[in-house]
């Protein structure tokens, strides 16, 4: 029966219809291809004609199996070009040519055999080739991919430097994924690859996923601290630098809320260097890099960034947290007696002790309902021991009333440290214990 005949279900029988299978390449070819016997396929037709299921070539299929380039590989290449140029440009079903294979797994002396073909082609005019090698090396696969992301992501440093060869101006944009070849380079931190690009390219691009930069991948994946972030700033023009520093990220994070977060000291000073005012930058929660080194107790950074802008200390966030709200609040107990320490014994932040946030609350109250205990912060001779917030508590109240100090000796002990009842609240009102709860702690302590 034609099978053309059959829409959907056999009209007759009532049945589906068979839907086509493409059952692929013949063993034998594909054998060949993969251990690269010319002989088994030089005399095949059409050799644009044998797939495989995901229409792969023979030539994607040679370059795949390819674990190290030898003088007979890079003949078989030739040798197949030859029997077919339309192989040399022939996606499979992902829109991978041959090009992007070979630049994935690094077989740079058949990346010169593509690029060389390609040129050669060009001026065949049967061939029926009238695209350029710069348009073969823009070709995309179905991610956005060109050859050159293919090469970077493997840090293939010697495909990198044939590629840009012979396509120095041409910007590389980002792929489905938001990566240009720079970002992935310096995101995997192959050094010599994205100096390679920063070097040669004649302007590369440096987004990245997230509406992150380059910059943004530096600080993060950098773990010596000292290398790429300079490296990267003195092969930019000096007038796109600051630009290039100021750019945020979906969090509205710049570079330096990174290196605040990862505790790149050796970063943050030199993008404060390059432009100062990305210590006054907010994030999309009115952060900045300050309260973020505070937070997470990195003290280099904290100082780095104070020294070059001391005044900053006085923004906060969109709750009204100054730097010492965060430094009590810390994610880290030990690092953040060193906050402590530095920011009390600073003269200049003493505008800090006792600033209130959007619910009135000094950084004593914070600290007062905390299971980590600072006595600096108590005995402070500035520190306000009986400030009251909007809802008439003082520190001694929000200690008392504290539901994350759950245990009475632990309660006792944080309130004893904490000053005295303030009792500005009605005595019966629910929010404080009653009187007697009170006085018992005062017959006690």
């Amino acid at each position: 029966m034609d099978p053309s005949g059959l829409s959907g279900a056999d009209q007759a029988s009532g049945e589906p219809a068979e839907t086509e299978v493409n059952i692929g390449m013949e063993p034998e070819y594909y054998k060949a291809a993969a251990e690269g016997k010319i002989e088994v396929l030089e005399d095949t037709p059409d050799l644009n004609e044998l797939l495989t299921p995901n229409r792969n070539t023979v030539l994607h299929i040679h370059l795949t199996s390819l674990i190290e380039e030898s003088e007979s590989s890079t003949a078989f290449v030739k040798e197949i070009l030859t029997n077919c140029p339309l192989l040399l440009r022939q996606a499979n079903v992902k829109g991978e040519t041959p090009l992007h294979i070979a630049a994935r797994y690094g077989h740079a002396a058949i990346v010169d055999v593509l690029i060389g073909r390609a040129k050669a082609l060009r001026q065949d005019c049967k061939s029926g080739f009238h695209k350029t090698v710069k348009e073969m090396l823009e070709m995309t696969n179905n991610e956005k991919d060109t050859a050159l992301h293919e090469a970077v992501r493997g840090n293939h440093l010697e495909v990198v430097k044939r590629l840009i060869e012979e396509g120095p101006d041409f910007s590389y944009s980002r792929n489905d994924a938001g990566e240009t070849p720079l970002y992935i380079a310096v995101e995997r931190n192959n050094e010599d690859v994205a100096l390679h690009i920063l070097d040669k390219c004649e302007s590369p691009a440096h987004d990245g996923p997230l509406g992150r930069t380059t910059l943004h991948a530096a600080v993060i994946w950098d773990d010596n601290d000292e290398i790429m972030i300079p490296k990267i700033l003195k092969r930019i023009a000096q007038q796109e630098q600051s630009a290039l520093i100021r750019k945020v990220d979906k969090q509205r994070w710049t570079p330096l809320h990174c290196a605040a977060y990862f505790n790149r000291y050796s970063s943050a000073e030199v993008l404060l260097k390059v432009n100062r005012s990305i210590a006054y930058m907010k994030d999309a929660k009115g952060m900045t890099a300050l309260h973020i080194a505070a937070h997470r107790g990195h003290l280099r950074v904290m100082q780095s960034i104070l020294e070059g802008c001391p005044d900053c200390c006085e923004l906060v966030d969109e709750r009204g947290w100054n730097a010492f709200h965060f430094v009590v609040n810390s994610s880290s107990s030990i690092l953040a007696d060193q906050g402590v320490t530095y920011i009390l014994e600073k003269s200049s932040l003493s505008n800090l002790l006792n600033e209130k946030d959007a619910s009135g609350n000094t950084p004593l109250h914070h600290h007062s309902k905390s299971l980590h205990y600072i006595a600096d912060v108590m005995y402070h001779d500035r520190v306000d021991k009986m400030a009251f917030n909007k809802q008439n508590l003082n520190a001694y109240d929000v200690a008392l009333t504290s539901e994350e100090l759950s245990d009475i000796k632990i309660r006792r002990d944080c309130i004893a440290k904490c000053c005295r009842a303030g009792f500005r609240k009605p005595l019966g009102d629910d929010i404080l214990p009653k009187r007697k709860d009170y006085e018992s702690f005062d017959a006690e302590y």
